[in-house]
């Protein structure tokens, strides 16, 4: 069983904004592939499924999502190896994505809290650059909503990461 998880805030009022990269490239893959999330008390989340895959949108703030993986992970006996983690990234360029078969969470919130849920720090992520904007705080670029040039180029990628989600869940990552 692997576990494919987009890290958001929930809420209409977050929807669309930066730190829900991992929620919007997932809702969007999900589409694609015309799967219907669900919530899951046991999983703490909203829960969709193919074949031996899980996906999940934690239910939960950005910085508690580790709750949510932790009890995902544990009610459908996910393997650490067979965890990915979609995330937003400021240190890089808006669209540019990146897979890493295990690191550090850089300063970002919702990987502490899955590091500290997990006990370690050893699962797979695509980190999604939305940019950074140096003349305003770090918390309130991330909660501003995509300016709709920005989500245009966000979605020009989308097809990219989605074959990568696919290789990743197909094991043939060869990134």
């Amino acid at each position: 069983m692997k576990l494919v998880v987009g890290l958001g805030n929930p809420g209409a009022k977050y929807a669309k904004t930066r730190h829900n990269a991992g929620f919007i490239v997932l809702d969007s893959y999900a589409a694609k592939k015309g799967l219907v999330f669900r919530y899951s008390k046991y999983c703490k989340g909203e829960v969709a499924a193919i074949a031996d895959t899980v996906f999940l949108k934690p239910a939960n703030y950005m910085n508690l999502s580790g709750q949510a993986v932790k009890a995902a992970k544990d009610f459908f006996h996910v393997e650490l190896q067979d965890i990915l983690v979609l995330t937003d990234d400021v240190e890089s360029p808006l669209g540019i994505f990146r897979f890493k078969r295990e690191g550090g969470a850089k300063g970002h919130n919702g990987l502490r809290s899955i590091e500290s849920s997990l006990g370690t720090k050893s699962y797979a992520r695509i980190w999604v650059g939305i940019s950074r904007d140096n003349t305003i705080p770090l918390d309130q670029y991330v909660l501003e909503p995509f300016r709709k040039e920005e989500l245009e180029k966000l979605n020009e990628e989308e097809d990219k990461i989605h074959q990568l989600i696919d290789e990743w869940i197909l094991g043939v990552t060869n990134v």
